[in-house]
């Protein structure tokens, strides 16, 4: 009889330990879904005339900017943005080495350091100007500040992160090694996974140039529709952080700025209007 007892204890504490499992994960999917559902979405790619691969980011409205974050970041806004491509990956030494020896442009600072100029890793010692005249001799543009941090949130909204909340030397290229993370200095493009929209290393690396002046106050008075940043500024907009950043400046809002200095932890990736007539159907 107690046996019998037994056994039926057993049973029912294997049904409730089920059932705890299958709400668990049912409620784990749950929080992933929105973000899963996005990462499984199919986005067009292009190329763009220098050979790299552009994907494209649909028009819509997102959120710009962060409350918790330093002052420049605030306050929160709505941000409507056409239909634009930006580059999957940050433009290499080899790829800028094509733009030098068709054009005579100068070559970079580091350019002959060892640490910087294999021909996978990205360029860096840039310019603000250099990187605007390779983007016009690719027959790009610079992304603006919200073209760069839409895309770099990766369709995740309210994140700290292009994949989400938490950081590790498994994510991004940033100070320090560990992990996936076995660089002192730059790493080779493609390194780490991309993020939602299929970008790489939009966090850590290197920063890259936005073809915005920074203001820091500009998030008060900044357009709804396209903000293409103040008239006049300190410097122009840098993002994303780089090899040698600490997690803070990881943030898609975190906001930087410079005079066009050309440092190792400088580089960029270009972006591209969408065609009119695909504007007009998107919308």
């Amino acid at each position: 009889m107690y046996r019998n007892k037994w056994l039926i204890c057993l049973a029912i504490f294997g049904i409730i330990s089920m059932c705890l499992t299958a709400c668990e994960k049912e409620d784990n999917q749950a929080n992933k879904a929105p973000e899963a559902a996005h990462r499984t979405q199919k986005h067009k790619y292009i190329m763009g005339e220098d050979g790299v691969p552009m994907v494209e980011i649909p028009a819509g409205s997102f959120q710009m900017g962060s409350n918790n974050g330093d002052p420049d970041e605030k306050p929160v806004h709505t941000v409507y943005l056409d239909t634009y491509y930006i580059d999957v990956y940050e433009v290499s030494n080899k790829l800028y080495k094509k733009f030098i020896d068709d054009t005579g442009h100068r070559k970079p600072k580091f350019w002959d350091d060892a640490k910087f100029n294999l021909p996978g890793y990205p360029v860096v010692g840039v310019t603000w100007e250099d990187a605007k005249a390779y983007a016009e001799w690719a027959g790009k543009r610079l992304p603006t500040e919200a073209e760069w941090e839409k895309a770099a949130r990766g369709g995740l909204v309210r994140e700290k992160y292009p994949w989400g909340y938490g950081i590790n030397h498994d994510k991004a290229n940033y100070q320090g090694t560990g992990s996936k993370d076995t660089w002192s200095y730059t790493a080779p493009i493609g390194s780490f996974e991309p993020n939602g929209y299929g970008l790489y290393h939009v966090a850590g690396n290197v920063w890259e140039w936005c073809s915005d002046w920074y203001s820091p106050t500009y998030y008060a008075n900044s357009p709804r529709q396209n903000p293409k940043g103040p008239d006049s500024g300190k410097g122009r907009i840098l993002r994303g952080g780089g090899w040698s950043s600490f997690p803070p400046d990881l943030r898609v809002s975190e906001r930087f700025f410079s005079a066009s200095a050309p440092e190792d932890k400088f580089g960029f990736r270009c972006a591209k209007d969408a065609p009119k007539a695909q504007e007009e159907q998107t919308q």
